[in-house]
């Protein structure tokens, strides 16, 4: 007899991180959110089957530290700080990685899951405003999400992050809203950065818990931050 198993639909999401010189301070607070995520993954296996995480840094380049995988079973986190601080805070290097990521990553999740991929979500954190020109970063940005498929990007600042360029980062964007987060006022660089790590983590959890349960939703942690609206992005199937 034949006994045909269903493949979950996997979730990919890609963490996408500031390294410019300016995070120095803030390098472990963001290992140790990749600690957190794999621990979370290995905690449950129901997890670790659906959610799929990439890994990208960014400086005065970009480059993918991690490629998409199921972090159970990654083999580096763990050993050894991952990130390190670097040069200077290229977005338009950050978009043209990201947009060359999903290209290449999306045909090969949906070979594994036989067809079945959520839309990949994009956690970009950043401690500061792009270095790059400005037509060149907003290029760079356009053709990402211009591109198909286009990714959820959601994106999280603190320090000398500028709100009005976040909120342009921001997307998709419906009826001209934004969920962009920004540290709250008060908090230090060390307490905004590990309120963000923590935020991230939580978000994918709950977010990949939520495709489990067969309610697939965005959702979105917000302690310890400000300017966050309460209407996340549709997660649909690409």
């Amino acid at each position: 007899m034949n006994v045909q198993v269903e493949q979950a639909a996997l979730a990919p999401f890609y963490l996408v991180f500031d390294v410019s010189y300016s995070m120095a301070d803030e390098m472990p607070a963001l290992n140790q959110a990749l600690r957190d995520l794999k621990n979370e993954m290995l905690k449950s296996p129901i997890l670790a089957d659906i959610a799929r995480v990439s890994l990208i840094s960014f400086s005065t380049d970009a480059r993918v530290v991690i490629p998409m995988m199921d972090l159970a079973q990654d083999e580096r986190i763990g050993r050894g700080d991952l990130l390190e601080e670097e040069g200077a805070t290229s977005y338009a290097e950050a978009f043209q990685t990201l947009k060359d990521q999903i290209q290449r990553d999306l045909p090969l999740l949906k070979a594994e899951s036989g067809g079945a991929v959520y839309r990949p979500m994009v956690f970009f954190v950043t401690d500061g405003h792009p270095t790059d020109d400005d037509h060149e970063w907003r290029r760079a940005f356009q053709d990402l999400t211009t591109a198909k498929p286009f990714p959820n990007i959601i994106p999280f600042g603190f320090g000398d992050a500028n709100g009005e360029i976040l909120k342009e980062i921001t997307f998709p964007k419906k009826r001209g809203e934004s969920y962009y987060f920004i540290a709250r006022q008060g908090l230090g660089r060390a307490e905004a950065m590990a309120a963000i790590a923590k935020i991230v983590v939580q978000s994918v959890v709950s977010s990949t818990q939520s495709a489990a349960d067969g309610m697939p939703r965005v959702s979105l942690e917000k302690a310890g931050t400000e300017h966050v609206l309460q209407q996340a992005p549709a997660w649909d199937m690409v």
